[in-house]
Formats: structure tokens, sequence, C-alpha cells
């Protein structure tokens, strides 16, 4: 990624890509029986996004590996997440750590210089304060790389905390507004910062006043599908060009098949395609593959 993250965002949605990211969340009793016969868990992953990502890679720019589904596997998982971070880009995406990382000093230090080595971008928990993140503005300031910092979540108990009164706001509006003050001097002047946000699309009614809280982030709208929201409920993240916005799918597109379907390349395509001219209908930047 020669230019800064916002800018690659946008040159793929110009591109004729959906504003769009797909969730890579493996899980070894949905992967195809057919990758069965590989006896290593972790290759038979790789062996699964091996063949998978090429058939995303038509329709959507951005994907999303979550860390967790690899690490639980060891040193082993750690390396097939890297593979898997390095193949996608090999294909020309984008790819965004679902880390969700936070912490201080030298920790997260350590956490920013491992993780936006791998990805473009990485999602990030600000519970701690702006010194935790630190480390990750910085190379966001100096080498154009992305953040999303978790601001409004999409689970159901999201709003023990995000919903509690901080002065006048409440707490995710708070978190809401750091975020476009960390934005500031970053990316397009006038356009989009490298420093977005998580924004659930769970919780549509929050979507338009946590876009004029942050006009200039990128906003990742996880939710859609099996966590019962849909792609008509994030409209108002979009600006007017269609931009702004990446709206997150996994299951429905990369679990797309019964383990035993023959077919399922054509079947994770297929729902890949779906999806894409879903989002670009919404977010009215035009359909087709490209």
């Amino acid at each position: 990624m020669a230019i800064g993250f916002a800018q690659a965002l946008e040159q793929r949605v110009r591109a004729g890509f959906a504003p769009a990211i797909i969730g890579l969340d493996p899980r070894l009793d949905a992967l195809p029986a057919e990758l069965g016969g590989v006896d290593d868990p972790v290759e038979r992953i790789c062996a699964f996004y091996r063949e998978s990502l090429p058939r995303l890679a038509p329709h959507v720019g951005v994907v999303k590996p979550n860390i967790a589904f690899f690490e639980q596997f060891g040193w082993s998982g750690f390396r097939a997440y890297e593979s898997t971070c390095a193949l996608a880009q090999e294909l020309g995406m984008l790819v965004v750590g679902d880390i969700k990382r936070g912490d201080i000093g030298t920790t997260a230090a350590a956490y920013a210089a491992f993780h936006l080595r791998v990805a473009d971008a990485v999602t990030l928990h600000p519970y701690l304060g702006s010194d935790s993140l630190e480390p990750f503005l910085s190379l966001s300031r100096t080498a154009g790389k992305g953040l999303f910092v978790l601001v409004r979540t999409s689970n159901p108990s999201a709003a023990e905390f995000q919903d509690l009164q901080v002065g006048e706001a409440d707490l995710s509006t708070a978190v809401a507004r750091a975020v476009d003050r960390w934005g500031e001097g970053t990316g397009d002047p006038d356009g989009y910062a490298h420093v977005g946000a998580v924004v659930g699309a769970t919780w549509p009614g929050q979507i338009e006043h946590l876009r004029r809280c942050m006009p200039r982030a990128w906003l990742l709208l996880p939710g859609v599908g099996a966590q019962g929201a849909t792609v008509s409920d994030v409209a108002a993240a979009f600006d007017p060009r269609g931009r702004g916005a990446l709206v997150a799918q996994s299951r429905g597109v990369m679990q797309a098949f019964a383990p035993g379907d023959p077919d399922w390349r054509d079947r994770i395509a297929a729902a890949a395609a779906a999806f894409a001219a879903e989002v670009h209908t919404v977010a009215g930047t035009g359909q087709g593959e490209r």
C-alpha cells in the first residue's frame, strides 16, 4: 500500500469495488469436507483461504481476519494469520486486522509494531485513553496506516457502558468526538482520515448521529446478517458519493455452503457477488462485477 489507508479505500470504491468488508473467522466445523484430508487444522484453514480469497477479490477490496480464530492454535495459528493477510494483499485487497488491542506504553508500541506491519489497518479499543492509542496514531500519521476505534459495538450489551452519560453526552459520543480529533492531520485533507470507527449496524438509530460526530471517519459497520442487521439499516453511514462506510459480512459469505457441498467455491463467489450488489445499491455506487 504505497498511499495512505483512507486514500486506498477511496481508490478501491472509485474503481468499482463494493464499499464492503468480508470477515475471515475460520471455524474448523464449517470448512469444506473435501479439506478434511489435510490433517493439520491450521493448514486446512490456509488451504481454505487459498481457494476462497480469489473468489472474493473481484467483488470486495477489503477483508477483516479476526486474529482470535487463528491464535487459538498457538504459534502456527499466528503464522497462518500472517500468511492469510499476505495472500489477501497479493490479491490486491486491503487487510483490516481485527485485533481489538488497547494497552499503554511499550506494550502498545509492541502491538503496533507487529500488527501494523502485517495489516493495513487494525481495530482498537479506547478504554485506556489516548496514550494507549498513541503508538498506533503515530504510525497512522507517519506511514498512513488505518485505525478503526470501537465507538458503538454491535453486541446486545453494548449499552451497559456505551450509553453511560459523560457530561452532556453518552460515552459512545465522547469516543466518537475523540476519533474525530485523532484523525486530524491524517488522510486526505478534503476527504477521509486514516482514523475511523467501528459502529454496529445493529444500532441504526445511532448511525446518523455518530456520522455527524465523525464526518471524516470511515465507519466499519459489523452486525449485518447473523447478528440481525440489514444492509439498508446502515444507509445513513454513507456520504452522497457512496463513500465513508464499509459494511461488514462474515458468515453470510464465508459460510454460504454446507461442508459437504462440492461447489463450495462457487457458492462463496455467488454470495460475495450478491452481498456486493446489495451494498452497491444502498450506497448508491452502482453495481457490477469488476
